[in-house]
């Protein structure tokens, strides 16, 4: 019985990409093969756009058996499904089709098809998988830290909303296979119901018309689940995201602004009206001196008769 769940397992594994061709009643003989699955490694709990020291990601590759005949593609690519992206093979000498990661983000995981033609032009498919764990895809404009005191744990900025308006609060977790998101509002769960709701496909939770008691904590979880090893057991993945909402407009730095904009006020006043006193004492002292250059005989004036 375990000899027999042993050679199971080794059949997943080598013939875990179903054959799929372009002409399948008459290829039915060819095998596509591959490594099924990669875990994107590249990125933590949140995407940075620029990251010199982000892990490198392994690679996915393919190729097409024929009995014990390993076919040389003369051309290979693998497509995203999500996005229908096109990525051209790489062809090696071993006669596989390799999609070399690299430094890869989260956002490059997802079920790839890897197609290969032969050299009767018969193209040759099969699907294989980039796993990802959770993670808060952002860009520079929105600064994240991850918390020191709390496990898998991103803290955001603040949220602000007057009151009567509709709140808006992000939550772009992204990871494949596509992350579960449940949210909690001062730790405790969100009911996603009236005036709340929260679109998955743009990452936003949205409140309506809020109130003062809409102000407070709010967190959103992502969790997915895959296994790291092929053929090996599921392993459960998760990210957090904390941010405040208050309710109010944003307006809070408008009066350190004004100090400092009145205190510069002030200081060019009083620099003004101490160089208007000096240019007035400067023109008395020189008023003086005419004067007294006028009564005395030994200095010659101009236009004296």
């Amino acid at each position: 019985m375990l000899l027999l769940r042993g050679n199971v397992a080794l059949l997943a594994v080598l013939f875990a990409l179903y054959l799929q061709t372009s002409h399948a009643a008459t290829n039915n003989r060819y095998i596509a093969m591959g490594n099924l699955q990669t875990v994107i490694h590249g990125e933590t709990l949140f995407s940075t756009d620029i990251d010199p020291d982000r892990k490198v990601t392994g690679f996915l590759w393919c190729q097409v058996r024929e009995g014990t005949i390993h076919y040389k593609p003369t051309w290979a690519r693998f497509v995203r499904i999500r996005d229908k992206k096109e990525f051209p093979a790489d062809i090696a000498p071993d006669n596989k089709a390799y999609l070399h990661f690299g430094q890869s983000k989260a956002d490059a995981a997802g079920k790839y098809r890897c197609e290969v033609k032969i050299p009767d032009s018969s193209i040759i498919t099969g699907n294989m998988f980039a796993y990802s764990h959770p993670i808060v895809k952002n860009n520079e404009s929105w600064p994240l830290t991850a918390s020191t005191t709390e496990p898998y744990t991103v803290q955001a900025k603040a949220v602000y909303a007057s009151p009567d308006t509709t709140a808006r609060i992000p939550c772009p977790i992204i990871g494949y296979p596509e992350p579960n998101i449940i949210w909690f509002h001062n730790d405790f769960p969100l009911e996603l119901e009236g005036r709340v709701s929260f679109d998955q496909s743009n990452g936003v939770l949205s409140i309506e018309n809020v109130k003062e008691e809409d102000a407070g904590i709010y967190r959103c979880e992502g969790t997915n689940q895959f296994p790291v090893q092929i053929d090996g057991p599921e392993q459960q993945f998760i990210v957090k995201l904390k941010q405040e909402l208050k309710i109010g407009d944003n307006y809070g730095w408008m009066l350190p602004l004004a100090i400092i904009l009145i205190i510069l006020i002030l200081l060019f006043i009083i620099i003004f009206a101490c160089q208007q006193c000096a240019k007035y004492k400067a023109d008395q002292y020189n008023v003086a001196d005419r004067e007294r250059a006028l009564h005395n005989d030994q200095v010659p004036l101009k236009n004296s008769v």
